[in-house]
């Protein structure tokens, strides 16, 4: 079960590289981010009120690990990630977030002992280089051809959900997946109010419907199915294993390019597709 979940999780989170790259060209990094914590609040107050989950108050703990959360998977990474799509294609992007399995494998390693078995340092590199050959359909020699500007911020999304992982892990077995998504957006939804403010809001009339639709959908999936599903993986069998499902999102991202914007699928898709997958399988096969 937590597998599929997984699964779905990387397919909308695929979709998600789409919307932003929309909402970034209309909206700062602050404003869109905000928006899309507001919708994602929203929803996640009303899951919590339909299977009448508690949220429990704070201590000192848990307070500092959600405002941790909320800064590094949040503020932070959703700072890169729009910034980043307002320069560099959704599929440029994918590839560069696409290095968050790897640097959370090794990571998991250092900070919690975790066996690094060859099987696992096989599955991490294979599903790496297929996430690589599916966004460069197959032109391997032109993976970094002018790394400029947006290039670098969105590196900054893979080492800020490393720490927002890694910061999962440590308070998954204090708080319940759901009630951790649910503080870590409320904060940030407060944090990034004033962010969005100094950055210069839209009018609600300003902003056309399709990015409406696009920051919900941000909003409902790729943040409340998503970050809660995300823990509960987290959770049930490591931080390792969850991250590397992340590889699967580029694969999808590329896909819906294909559907959405008519962009012809070839061999080399078809080719690392079939790597990340194999990847995938090796890592939790071991």
């Amino acid at each position: 079960m937590i597998y599929g979940k997984l699964l779905l999780v990387a397919c909308v989170w695929g979709g998600t590289f789409i919307a932003t790259r929309m909402a970034a060209q209309v909206m700062g990094p602050f404003e869109g981010a905000f928006w899309r914590f507001l919708f994602a609040t929203l929803g996640l107050l009303c899951v919590v009120w339909l299977t009448k989950t508690k949220l429990p108050k704070m201590n000192r703990r848990t307070l500092r690990y959600n405002i941790l959360l909320a800064l590094s998977g949040i503020i932070v990474y959703n700072f890169f990630f729009f910034s980043a799509l307002k320069l560099i294609p959704a599929s440029r992007a994918s590839l560069l977030v696409a290095l968050n399995p790897t640097i959370i494998l090794f990571a998991s390693v250092f900070m919690f002992g975790e066996p690094l078995k060859p099987a696992k340092i096989l599955g991490g590199l294979l599903s790496l280089f297929g996430a690589i050959v599916v966004i460069t359909r197959g032109a391997l020699s032109h993976v970094f051809d002018h790394f400029g500007p947006g290039e670098w911020l969105a590196l900054g999304c893979p080492a800020s959900w490393a720490v927002y992982t890694l910061l999962s892990r440590k308070i998954s077995f204090a708080q319940e997946p759901l009630v951790t998504t649910t503080y870590s957006c409320l904060l940030s939804m407060i944090g990034l109010l004033p962010l969005a403010y100094w950055e210069g809001m839209h009018s609600v009339g300003e902003v056309p419907f399709q990015i409406w639709g696009a920051l919900i959908f941000l909003g409902l999936l790729g943040t409340v199915l998503g970050f809660v599903w995300y823990a509960e993986g987290i959770r049930a069998i490591g931080a390792a294993r969850t991250a590397i499902f992340n590889n699967l999102v580029p694969v999808f991202g590329v896909l819906f390019s294909v559907l959405l914007l008519n962009e012809q699928i070839d061999g080399s898709v078809l080719v690392g597709g079939a790597l990340v997958v194999t990847g995938v399988a090796v890592i939790n096969l071991t």
